[in-house]
């Protein structure tokens, strides 16, 4: 029986002594485990390529987080400032204030393009979705702080303008009072009665 077996393993061995396939069966086994190497291979190389892209368009929405959420908080700054307390020059300050409103507005559309990367990356089921997600919630709640802080500034300066100009106009009044008591003497009654009317007007 050894001696048969070594014919058989002769008789698939050429003269160098190179194991050959004699059969189509063989040959046809052989290529099947090529083909199902390479697949995997191929299967292997695309997960590979995905994990590789998915990790390059974290990183890039990482680094725009990290951008707008700096902007955010210098722009929360502005809008956190209290310089409506300060009477002086409220009408240049309304005006930039303005300005910082139109600012805030023009970039509105960062948070928009960064949702619809982050959700997208979410839906197509990212190792990373959870952080995305946790991500995209901070930065909303940053950016509703910001546009609530800045409508507060507005208002309050609004206000500081209309408290200066309301106490200039009684200033105005109250010298205009002083110059027709000094120019006509009236009794304390009259004067009484000009201040109730004041009062009303008010």
């Amino acid at each position: 029986m050894l001696s048969s077996f070594r014919k058989v393993r002769v008789q698939k061995m050429d003269p160098s002594g190179v194991k050959v396939l004699e059969t189509a069966e063989d040959i046809q086994e052989r290529r099947q485990q090529v083909l199902d190497r390479y697949h995997r291979f191929k299967e292997l190389s695309s997960l590979r390529r995905q994990k590789l892209e998915d990790s390059y368009r974290f990183q890039f929405f990482q680094r725009d987080a990290d951008e707008l959420e700096k902007w955010i908080q210098e722009k929360l700054q502005i809008a956190s400032d209290e310089n409506y307390k300060d009477p002086s020059n409220l009408q240049g300050k309304l005006q930039k204030h303005q300005a910082f409103e139109a600012e805030v507005q023009a970039n509105s559309g960062a948070i928009v393009k960064l949702d619809e990367t982050g959700n997208q990356m979410i839906n197509e089921g990212h190792f990373a979705s959870e952080t995305i997600r946790t991500r995209l919630q901070e930065l909303h709640r940053l950016w509703e702080l910001l546009l609530e802080k800045m409508r507060e500034k507005g208002v309050k300066l609004l206000q500081a303008q209309k408290l200066v100009q309301f106490l200039r106009e009684c200033e105005d009044v109250m010298d205009w009072i002083n110059d027709k008591v000094l120019c006509y003497p009236c009794s304390s009654g009259e004067i009484a009665f000009i201040c109730v009317q004041i009062s009303i007007l008010v």
